[in-house]
């Protein structure tokens, strides 16, 4: 069954003389064998704790005794020494849970360990986990006592409960993954043999004990995971009898009982977390299912009588788990945010039902989280533990035996080739899956890798990433991304992504402008991004308007707190939806070389934007001599969003780079009306520190068939350095940007945002030296700065010239107040009016940036707030004209211009 979705997870490279399958369609496994060992190796150097490691005076129990309290039990206001009362669905914080947290802590060891060794068949891992596994079933001063006596326990009221059972599903991946690593010989027959005596034992007690048959006969999800578990513990140990008794309980009393005839689960729908208690019912389901799943008649197949199955439940929910904001229930009252996540019902019903969106589904949702009610309530965290050796040796060579025989090969050499993995270079053969192999594979053994020289690598259309973790060599190689006919255009072909994983900041309620230490304490420097999606800001004006986007803003942090004040927080936040760490690595990683050409797209020209590019999406990154060129670009055809595209980044350097502006094309906009669509070959988005050094591009930089190549968003401290570009651009906002040394064309500079923009010993062909973008509300607040520059209105051609130029009527509200530039300072610089109109009055400092505020009783809806001061010095024109403040001096009375 999941050798269906395993094609690519095991078949890999030509040298291993293996045929590879025509079905190889998504590689579903490719991030978790990188997460297996990446947690893996985190782990391998972890000591045991267990239930002797910490104890509560509130448990009735022994040293060795598992002990948790009832999750929705809190004190009485009015007795607050008495018995505790119910409060369903809220978690009381005070509880005992240190022993689950030992246990999940053991559970996640154990799937990561074993699962890394199923992946590289390396001794190292089980050599970890055997501590383990002694501490808490052999050895006699650590162990655990196979029974939940005190589980769930009730102050005042009960000293454990038989609902506590549900708490050793952790046990399931433990289970699991010594079944994965019992024949690799680290650990003793006799061993094992303690390991599943103890099992047995507590196999028993929940079968047998009253707590355990309230357990299976507690109906909800209790009864579900109560079998669950039971099934997975007797298939360790051998227990046919309860095996069989699972198997039966399934089809007459768990899916007759629970699952109503639309797929739903009604004992779920009606308790207090709804969404939460349904993807954990199903999971459940689903998991206990694939116990079976090589049964001749497996529990995926199994119908009632009225129509109830595992398929119908989830037809039911998934489309909520695609689009949660359908959910037509009640939300959870408790963290309701943090679901979806991986759950384990999409991967194993995708495989036995073989459909592909739920595959594609799950490999989307995230794997690792930090909530503890997420935690607990996901115990399939490791799935391919739940795959059987036959199924492995079945899908053919494994990873495990490529690295076994050629890891020691590749090591010694310090790098690998993509013709190591079976890639042609003929410029034909889609090497796809051959390249996207062997980044993975580097980045398992933090390998550098080489493009073969001279080779030329075809990349079709197919919906396939290679993800980039180690440097990168492309040298004269050449790359044709051919966008034809893709199956998902915003599915980069190169992902360059940290191996550290993004986090929640928790306990962040709210931020200032400029604030300068937040009270927390970070493993490392991070980038921070923030958002409160209650407040809306860049809400655009004209013939793509739209209702703005939530503020957002992105930040360095150090692992005191301390905010970089080089790129400020620019907000006030009086509340935050989201804030999230980005965990900055501290080496460098670089990628070199490389001939790339598009094939582009022949879609209609909307707004349906292509991300078939170079994603960079990590801190600390140099890309050096890299080529893009685009070919094949018609009468129409949908915008790029960048061949290079860096983004939730900081320190990222480009240098030495040509690029291609793509061709300009027609759509209508939001207003209705007919619009030429941006399109880019550099976008910067949420970035930080981010440099182009000595760049250039393929076509005319003054020709206007060409988009300008450059965009960004949210990004503060930009460079532009002895480049040659058709523009800059900054949309919703830059906070801080330099221009040096640099020639732009035909668009210029465009911008709007905070801080210090810096022009200097460069050469503008724009129709203005700056545009402060008028769809954003032309707004600056701060400062500009013109040093030792030529600029050239419109590129030479008949123009007449104005230095900075926008438009703001003062009508519209675009979500935050708009400034005019607060001072600007413009030194040595030479005005090429020469080829002017004939009723030229000589060139402005502002062009008109409200044409209807011609006196003084113009009102402003939305206050427009001037430029104080200007300070010229050394302003030439080889018109011979003076420079004037405006043709709108009405507009422009008050600034106050010295000149030098």
């Amino acid at each position: 069954m999941i050798q269906y979705i395993l094609i690519l997870f095991f078949a890999f490279s030509s040298f291993l003389t293996l045929q590879q399958t025509e079905n190889t369609s998504t590689d579903y496994f490719a991030k978790e064998r990188a997460r297996v060992i990446r947690l893996a190796e985190e782990y391998v150097s972890e000591k045991p704790i267990t239930v002797t490691a910490e104890s509560s005076s509130r448990s009735a129990g022994g040293i060795h005794d598992f002990y948790s309290e009832g999750d929705y039990w809190w004190p009485d206001p009015s007795n607050p020494e008495g018995p505790y009362i119910q409060r369903d669905g809220l978690t009381n914080p005070d509880n005992f849970t240190a022993h689950r947290e030992a246990m999940i802590r053991f559970s996640q060891i154990s799937g990561a360990l074993a699962s890394a060794y199923l992946v590289t068949k390396e001794d190292k891992y089980v050599t970890a986990l055997a501590p383990h596994l002694k501490a808490w079933f052999i050895d006699e001063a650590t162990k655990m006592n196979p029974n939940l006596l005190y589980a769930q326990a009730i102050k005042g009221k009960v000293t454990g409960r038989g609902i506590g059972i549900i708490d050793t599903i952790q046990l399931m991946e433990v289970a699991k993954a010594i079944e994965a690593v019992e024949n690799s010989g680290v650990i003793s027959d006799l061993e094992i043999k303690q390991i599943k005596d103890w099992f047995s034992e507590y196999l028993n007690w929940i079968t047998t004990h009253p707590y355990g048959i309230d357990e299976r006969d507690h109906g909800n999800n209790h009864s579900v995971c109560w079998a669950m578990q039971a099934a997975v513990f007797a298939q360790f140990v051998g227990n046919q009898e309860v095996l069989d008794y699972c198997n039966e309980m399934y089809k007459t009393v768990l899916l007759p009982d629970q699952m109503a005839t639309d797929g739903s689960f009604p004992q779920e729908l009606k308790r207090t977390k709804p969404y939460g208690y349904s993807l954990f019912s199903l999971d459940a389901m689903a998991t206990l299912c694939q116990v079976y799943v090589d049964d001749v008649e497996n529990l995926f197949s199994y119908q009632t009588p009225d129509g109830k199955s595992l398929a119908l439940g989830i037809s039911f929910l998934y489309p909520f788990v695609e689009n949660k904001d359908a959910w037509p229930y009640q939300k959870d009252v408790m963290y309701w945010d943090k679901w979806p996540v991986r759950h384990s019902f999409l991967l194993f019903g995708g495989d036995a039902y073989e459909e592909e969106e739920y595959l594609e589904l799950w490999n989307l949702l995230d794997a690792d989280f930090d909530t503890p009610e997420v935690i607990r309530n996901m115990p399939v965290r490791f799935p391919l533990l739940w795959i059987s050796e036959e199924t492995i040796q079945a899908s053919g060579q494994s990873l495990a035996n490529l690295s076994k025989e050629n890891v020691a090969k590749f090591k010694a050499a310090g790098s690998v080739h993509y013709s190591d993995f079976g890639a042609k270079g003929d410029g034909k053969t889609d090497d796809m899956d051959a390249i996207a192999t062997t980044h993975e594979f580097a980045n398992e053994h933090d390998l550098k890798v080489k493009a073969d020289d001279g080779a030329s690598y075809y990349i079709g259309g197919k919906e396939q990433t290679a993800i980039i973790q180690t440097d990168t060599d492309f040298g004269t190689a050449s790359f044709l991304i051919d966008d034809r006919e893709v199956e998902n255009r915003n599915a980069p072909v190169f992902l360059v992504s940290s191996s550290l994983k993004p986090y929640k900041l928790e306990g962040i309620t709210s931020l200032k402008r400029n604030q300068k230490k937040i009270d927390i304490t970070l493993p490392s420097s991070s980038l921070i991004s923030v958002t409160n999606s209650n407040e809306m800001k860049y809400i655009r004006f004209g013939l793509n308007q739209n209702n703005g986007a939530p503020q957002t803003d992105i930040f360095l942090m150090d692992k005191d707190g301390n905010v970089d004040q080089d790129a400020p927080i620019i907000w006030d936040f009086d509340q935050i939806t989201e804030i999230t760490a980005l965990p900055i690595d501290e080496k460098t990683l670089t990628i070199t070389g490389g001939h790339f050409t598009t094939i582009a797209n022949q879609e209609e020209s909307k707004y349906n934007y292509y991300s078939r590019n170079i994603s960079i999406q990590r801190s600390n990154v140099i890309v050096d001599f890299l080529e893009h060129h685009v070919t094949g670009e018609g009468d129409h055809g949908a915008p790029y969003n960048g061949f290079i595209n860096i983004s939730k980044a900081a320190f990222v350097t480009v240098k030495n780079t040509i690029l291609t502006g793509h061709k300009t094309y027609s759509t209508i906009g939001a207003a209705g009306k007919p619009v030429t669509m941006g399109t880019y070959d550099i976008i910067v988005n949420r970035a930080l520190n981010v440099s182009f050094i000595n760049c250039s591009q393929t076509n005319n930089i003054d020709d206007s068939m060409y988009w300008g190549i450059m965009g960004s968003n949210y990004s503060k401290n930009l460079l532009f350095d002895t480049c040659i570009l058709s523009r800059f651009d900054a949309h919703m906002g830059v906070a801080n940007a330099t221009i040096r040394n640099s020639t732009l064309g035909h668009m210029g500079i465009n911008a709007i945002g905070t801080g210090t923009f810096t022009v200097e010993n460069s050469t503008i062909r724009g129709r203005s030296l700056i545009n402060l973008r008028s769809d954003y509300g032309s707004t600056w607040e701060g400062k500009l700065i013109i040093r030792d520059c030529t600029f050239i209105p419109n590129g030479g051609k008949t123009y007449s010239a104005s230095l900075i130029n926008g438009y703001n009527s003062g009508q519209h509200d675009f979500g935050y107040t708009c400034y005019m530039p607060e001072q600007i300072i413009i030194e040595n610089l030479k005005i090429d009016d020469s080829n002017h109109p004939e009723d030229y009055q000589g060139p402005a400092i502002f062009g008109n940036f409200n044409s209807e505020k011609k006196n003084d009783s113009y009102i402003e809806k939305y206050p427009y707030v001037l430029t104080k001061e200007v300070n010229l010095k050394n302003v030439t024109t080889l018109s011979g004209k003076e420079l004037r403040v405006s043709e709108n001096e009405v507009m422009f009375k008050n600034v106050k211009v010295e000149r030098k």
